[in-house]
């Protein structure tokens, strides 16, 4: 054999394996085998309108076998961008989603409303790829199609799930815990070869348990202890610096603006979950003084509980819950800004990791900066809204979900800096945050079944050491039943609001009316008779951006004609 035809010999030897390969995933695209699961999919009866995909978080778990229940709140909006829209694109984690609440609540969802009351003559699409349980892995995985979209600007809020969310470092939904493995895993989800290999390694590892009755929080975390500062912790920090400027540095790249807050939890009044002592710590030196620190408190005595509580910080600074205690003496001498600063210190060094550190900030800040993405300083506003300076449940819910209040403060502080850089157009009748606050799309069914949830995340682990049952109160009125059959699963969002809609025109509560008509009209842009419904309504309230919705109509009316 000549050494010409041993060469080629070798090539085709070494090229025969990804030959096979290649041919066995064309094979099994051919049969069927596998799925995509894209962020868009076509809306069912609406060709024109896309929404996100309520089976896109399938292609962040390993073992489909463990997907949890979560999913994207539909948002409809034209394949197609209309001429003259302004289209904004919110990414982020539960607290972005409008957790417990619903769309209306959410970022998207009041800026939504509030920007298309400012500008009535432009088209606004503000459209949600928030989800619980999420992190930067997911945000960073769907940056690519959200491009695809064009979008005019993009609003993040996000920093809570880098240790404990699908894919983070201390998560029970896990690729692996270095990034490298986990961005390989991602960048080849699509690929039917390696599906089929994890469809056959399934097969020797038990199905992860599944109890309807607990929380996904209940059941998330794999590391319930990542002590501050240990190499897990660190991990985390880089986990999230590593992918938020990838993020940036991709939107920046198409020349997209972006707006990311920084992010907020419950300070004052959510006890760190888990507290432990740092290596080489005398406990029982430590508990002495923190125990004359906290009967020092319950007796009324705050000067004597400081110095005791001191002192236990001086002998175990990683102790979590002698930061925490420390600031409930602080507190009481009037001193908010050192108390601030302790419960935020006794926050970073709670063990289980559901709320972020405060170095989540300062990375955010630091990478916004490198990338030229506007800051949006969301805790900054919480604080000054808070009482005393310290956010606690005036603001939030539990642990780092706001209430009502609180979500309004978070879509406002969005709002005033997107007025700030002038985007959209001119700003020349911007809606006050007095009447943006009365016009809220929230509804009182959407508030009951936020509370309701809200309680049922309450009544287990974390939160309790034992599930403890949870039971919806007596219905005392329409209303209620409505929330009730809505809570319960009966019937799903959309029908509520009919309902509701329904029982507030028999009532003649014309505000009540158009809260929900506006809501329904923006949830489904493709329905001709939710822009009528909407602009009937809003003109029997009286408000002037009736127009917007009966424009929409006429429009819809003269595209099905053409």
């Amino acid at each position: 054999m000549t050494d010409r035809r041993r060469r080629l010999f070798a090539v085709i030897t070494a090229l025969m394996p990804f030959v096979f390969l290649l041919l066995l995933e064309a094979g099994l695209r051919l049969a069927g085998f596998g799925h995509s699961y894209p962020l868009f999919v076509p809306v069912a009866g609406a060709p024109d309108f896309l929404r996100a995909n309520p089976e896109v978080i399938r292609r962040f778990m390993v073992d489909e076998r463990d997907t949890p229940s979560l999913w994207i709140r539909p948002v409809y909006f034209r394949h197609k961008k209309a001429p003259g829209t302004f289209r904004i694109f919110v990414q982020g984690e539960s607290t972005t989603e409008g957790f417990p609440y619903g769309f209306g609540a959410s970022p998207a969802g009041m800026l939504q409303q509030r920007l298309q009351r400012t500008f009535p003559d432009r088209k606004i699409e503000v459209v949600t790829t928030a989800m619980s349980a999420v992190n930067t892995y997911t945000l960073l995985d769907f940056s690519r199609e959200i491009l695809e979209q064009e979008p005019d600007a993009v609003v993040i809020y996000a920093g809570h799930n880098e240790y404990l969310g699908v894919l983070g470092v201390g998560s029970g939904f896990s690729a692996g815990r270095r990034r490298p493995v986990v961005l390989s895993f991602l960048a080849l989800a699509d690929v039917r070869i390696l599906q089929l290999a994890r469809r056959a390694l399934s097969g020797f590892r038990p199905e992860r348990p599944k109890n309807p009755d607990r929380t996904l929080m209940a059941t998330i975390a794999d590391e319930k202890e990542i002590p501050y500062g240990s190499p897990l912790y660190q991990r985390g920090l880089a986990q999230y610096r590593a992918n938020l400027s990838a993020l940036l540095r991709c939107y920046r790249k198409a020349g997209i603006p972006v707006f990311i807050g920084t992010v907020v939890s419950n300070e004052r009044d959510q006890p760190p979950f888990i507290s432990g002592h740092g290596p080489g710590v005398d406990a029982a030196a430590w508990q002495r003084r923190f125990d004359a620190g906290r009967a020092a408190l319950v007796s009324g005595d705050a000067r004597a509980a400081l110095r005791e509580l001191d002192a236990a910080v001086a002998l175990d600074e990683a102790d979590a819950e002698g930061h925490f205690q420390r600031g409930r003496a602080l507190e009481r001498l009037g001193r908010f800004g050192e108390a601030r600063q302790a419960y935020l210190a006794a926050k970073d060094r709670d063990l289980l990791r559901f709320r972020a550190p405060e170095e989540i900030n300062r990375i955010l800040r630091e990478v916004a900066a490198e990338q030229g993405a506007h800051v949006v300083e969301v805790q900054e506003a919480f604080h000054r809204a808070a009482k005393n300076g310290i956010i606690g449940h005036d603001l939030i819910l539990e642990h780092l979900h706001p209430n009502l209040r609180g979500y309004f403060l978070l879509a406002d502080a969005f709002y005033s800096a997107l007025r700030e850089q002038a985007l959209i157009g001119p700003w020349t009748a911007p809606v006050s945050r007095e009447q943006a606050l009365r016009e809220m799309p929230v509804t009182e069914v959407d508030r009951l079944y936020g509370e309701w949830r809200a309680r049922y995340l309450m009544s287990d682990w974390p939160f309790t050491e034992e599930k403890e049952p949870f039971w919806l109160p007596p219905v005392k009125d329409r209303v209620e039943e409505i929330a009730g059959d809505y809570y319960r699963g009966s019937i799903e969002w959309p029908e509520a609001m009919r309902r509701l809609l329904a029982d507030y025109r028999s009532t003649g509560n014309a505000a009540e009316a158009a809260r929900v008509a506006v809501l329904l009209a923006e949830a489904f842009p493709n329905r001709l008779d939710d822009q009528r419904a909407a602009a009937d309504a809003l003109h029997a309230a009286g408000r002037s951006d009736a127009a917007v919705y009966r424009r929409r109509a006429l429009e819809m009316v003269s595209a099905v004609r053409r």
